[in-house]
C-alpha cells in the first residue's frame, strides 16, 4: 500500500470517528436526561363538567363532539343551575415544570399539547428520575410558538387530534386561541334542551397564557393522602388532572348574554372574565 492510500484510509476512519461522536452528543434524551437515568411523563387530562367527566374515547382517537342524543347535559353550578353541553373544548398546554421534592425545578423544554374533548393522555417527555410533588403549566403558547404557521405542527403530545390549525387566528401577527369552548346552554325552566343558546367563547393566547396553572404540593397538607409522582428507571408516570369547564363558567353571570367572545372586537370582557379564573378550572384527580 502506497503512502497516499494510506493517508486516504486514515481520513476515511478519522471522518468516520467525528461523525460517530457528534451523531452520538446529539442523541440526548427530551430535557437533558439519558435513558439510563430516566423515566416518562404523561399528562393525563380529564374533561369536566363539575363532577362529571365526559369524552374519555379510549382508541387514541377524538371526535371533539357531543350533541343531543349522544351526549346528556350537565348541571354547571348545583342541580338548580343552568345545563350546558360540550361540543368543542380545547387548549393549549406549555411550560410545565415539575417540583422536585429536592427543592429544584424542572422545566420540560419544548413540550407543548393540544387537550381536546375525548384523548386523555398526552405524553409529555422523559424526565431524569426523582421525586415530583407538583405540577405547573400555562395554558396557551410561548411567544415564539405563537408566531409559527399551524403546518409548523409544534404540538408534541402524541395525539393525533385535535389541530393547530383549529386553534389558528388567521395571521402571525395575531397567533393562536389559547382555548376555545364551544357548545350549547339549555335556557328553559323544566331543562328539557329545547332551543338552546350556543357558546362559543374563543379566547386569543394573550389573554390566557397570563395566568401560571399552580397545583398544590402534593403529600403535604389538605393534600397529604395524594401520592407524590415518583420517577424510577424506565417507569411511566401520569399526572392525573381534572380540567372542569364549569367551575370556569361558573364566573359569568349570565351565560345568556355572555355566550360568545373573539377576545378581540366581541364582549372582551368575557374573554378577560374567562382568562383570569382559568387556573381555577384545574384540580388533581387524586
Amino acid at each position: 500500500m502506497n503512502k497516499q492510500s494510506i493517508i486516504v484510509l486514515f481520513a476515511i476512519a478519522l471522518l468516520i470517528t467525528v461523525t460517530t461522536l457528534f451523531t452520538s452528543s446529539c442523541k440526548k434524551t427530551h430535557n437533558g436526561s439519558s435513558s439510563a437515568d430516566s423515566g416518562i411523563i404523561y399528562f393525563h387530562l380529564h374533561t369536566q363538567i363539575d363532577d362529571t367527566t365526559i369524552g374519555g374515547n379510549t382508541d387514541a382517537s377524538d371526535s371533539n363532539e357531543t350533541g343531543p342524543g349522544a351526549s346528556p347535559w350537565y348541571y354547571i353550578y348545583d342541580t338548580h343551575g343552568p345545563l350546558i353541553q360540550l361540543r368543542v373544548p380545547q387548549f393549549f398546554v406549555s411550560n410545565i415544570m415539575l417540583n422536585n421534592a429536592n427543592g429544584t425545578m424542572l422545566t420540560l423544554s419544548n413540550v407543548v399539547l393540544l387537550k381536546g374533548l375525548d384523548s386523555e393522555d398526552y405524553y409529555c417527555c422523559k424526565v431524569p428520575v426523582g421525586t415530583y410533588t407538583s405540577a405547573m403549566f400555562t395554558v396557551g403558547l410561548s411567544s415564539a410558538d405563537n408566531a409559527l404557521v399551524p403546518t409548523t405542527q409544534f404540538v408534541n403530545d402524541s395525539v393525533p387530534y385535535p389541530f393547530e390549525s383549529g386553534m389558528w387566528m388567521g395571521s402571525t401577527s395575531m397567533g393562536y386561541y389559547g382555548m376555545i369552548i364551544k357548545g350549547l346552554l339549555d335556557t328553559t325552566s323544566g331543562h328539557k334542551g329545547n332551543n338552546p343558546v350556543t357558546l362559543n367563547y374563543q379566547i386569543p393566547n394573550s389573554l390566557t397564557s397570563a395566568n401560571q396553572v399552580m397545583l398544590p404540593t402534593r403529600g403535604t397538607g389538605a393534600y397529604s393522602s395524594y401520592p407524590l409522582y415518583i420517577v424510577t428507571k424506565g417507569s411511566t408516570v401520569y399526572v392525573h388532572i381534572l380540567c372542569d369547564y364549569g367551575k370556569l363558567l361558573s364566573n359569568l353571570s349570565n351565560m345568556t348574554t355572555e355566550n360568545a367572545t373573539d377576545g378581540m372586537t366581541l364582549n372582551v370582557a368575557v374573554a378577560d372574565t374567562l382568562a383570569s379564573h382559568i387556573p381555577e378550572m384545574f384540580r388533581y384527580e387524586q
